[in-house]
C-alpha cells in the first residue's frame, strides 16, 4: 500500500479549527507561534476565535489553513508516514512543505501574499453546478466562446465541476446548466473574483515575480501538480506550474487519476474538512480514504 497526505484548499475552512491542536501538541504551538513572529499576525486567534464571515476572507482563510495543514503533520511526528503529496489550489502550499521543496518560512510567506492578492482580485466569480453531467458542463462553457472569459476552473470529480468567469456569462451560464447539463442546482461561490481563470493575469503575475524570488528544492516525495494534473519531479518545473496555477484550471480528477496509477491507494486528508477524501472516493472508487485534522485524530494516528 502506497500512501499519500493531501492537502485541503479554500472552502474547507471551519471557525475554531487549530485551537484543539494547539492546547494538545507542542509542535502544533510552534507552528502558531513561530508564523506570528514571522509575519506580525495573530493567525491563532483568528483561527480560533473569528466568525465564518471573517476567517471566510481570502486574506485570513489561506494562511489559517496552511497552518492548520502544518501543525497537524508536525503534531503527527513519526506517525506521518507517506509517500506521496498533493494539495487543491491552495493545498499546493502545505504539500510543497510536505514535500520539503519549500521551507516553512517562504511557504508561509509566499500564502500570505497570495491571500492577499488574490483578496484584491474583484473581477468575475465562481459557481458550482452540483450534480451536472462533466462532459455537458464543457458543452455549456464552450457554447459562449467568442462572448467573453468563461472557464472550467475545477474539475474536481465526476459531477463536480467549477465555472469561473465574467459576471455577467456566469448568469446566462446558471440557467443554461440547469436546462442543459443536468445540474441539480447552481450555487454561486462565496469568493471575490474568477479564481483559476485567465481574469486572474494580474494576480498570476504578481505570484510570479513573488515566487521566482524563493528557493524551490526536489520534492524528497512523490508531488502531483494541479496545473499539470500529473507528477513533477524538477524545482523549476514545479515552480511554473505554481505560477500557472492561478490562471489554470485545477486537474483534480487527472491528478488523483495519476496518483492512483502510480499505486497510490491510500489517501489521508491533512487539515480540516472532508471534501478531499469526497471527491476522491468518487474519482477512484475503492481508495481507502480517510483525514486527520483533529487533535483526537491525531493523538490515534500517533497511537496514543
Amino acid at each position: 500500500m502506497s500512501t499519500a497526505f493531501v492537502f485541503p484548499g479554500q472552502g474547507s475552512q471551519q471557525p475554531g479549527m487549530g485551537k484543539d491542536l494547539y492546547d494538545s501538541f507542542a509542535e502544533a504551538r510552534e507552528v502558531y507561534d513561530r508564523a506570528a513572529r514571522i509575519t506580525g499576525t495573530n493567525w491563532a486567534e483568528i483561527s480560533f476565535e473569528s466568525d465564518k464571515a471573517t476567517l471566510s476572507q481570502t486574506q485570513n482563510t489561506q494562511p489559517c489553513l496552511f497552518l492548520h495543514s502544518i501543525a497537524t503533520l508536525r503534531s503527527l511526528g513519526s506517525a506521518a508516514r507517506f509517500e506521496g503529496v498533493a494539495g487543491h489550489s491552495l493545498g499546493e502550499y502545505s504539500a510543497l512543505h510536505a514535500a520539503s521543496v519549500l521551507g516553512f518560512d517562504d511557504a508561509l510567506f509566499s500564502v500570505v501574499e497570495r491571500g492577499k492578492i488574490m483578496s484584491g482580485a474583484k473581477s468575475g466569480g465562481m459557481l458550482a453546478p452540483l450534480g451536472a453531467d462533466n462532459d455537458s458542463v464543457f458543452a455549456v462553457v464552450e457554447s459562449f466562446a467568442g462572448e467573453g472569459v468563461l472557464v472550467v476552473a475545477n474539475r474536481n470529480a465526476p459531477g463536480q465541476m467549477v465555472v469561473s468567469g465574467d459576471e455577467v456569462l456566469l448568469e446566462k451560464a446558471s440557467k443554461r446548466l440547469l436546462e442543459d447539463a443536468g445540474a441539480k442546482r447552481v450555487i454561486r461561490l462565496p469568493v471575490s473574483a474568477a479564481f483559476h481563470s485567465p481574469l486572474m493575469e494580474d494576480a498570476r503575475e504578481a505570484m510570479s515575480e513573488l515566487l521566482s524570488r524563493i528557493e524551490f528544492s526536489p520534492p524528497k516525495t512523490a508531488f502531483f501538480s494541479n496545473a499539470k494534473g500529473g507528477r513533477l519531479e524538477n524545482p523549476g518545473e514545479i515552480r511554473e506550474n505554481l505560477i500557472a496555477q492561478i490562471t489554470s484550471p485545477v486537474l483534480w480528477i487527472d491528478q488523483i487519476g495519476a496518483m492512483d496509477s502510480e499505486g497510490f491507494d491510500e489517501f489521508i486528508e491533512i487539515g480540516p474538512g472532508k471534501i478531499l477524501r469526497g471527491l476522491i472516493g468518487r474519482i477512484v472508487k475503492d481508495a481507502n480514504t480517510s483525514g486527520i485534522g483533529s487533535a483526537d485524530e491525531t493523538k490515534s494516528a500517533k497511537g496514543n
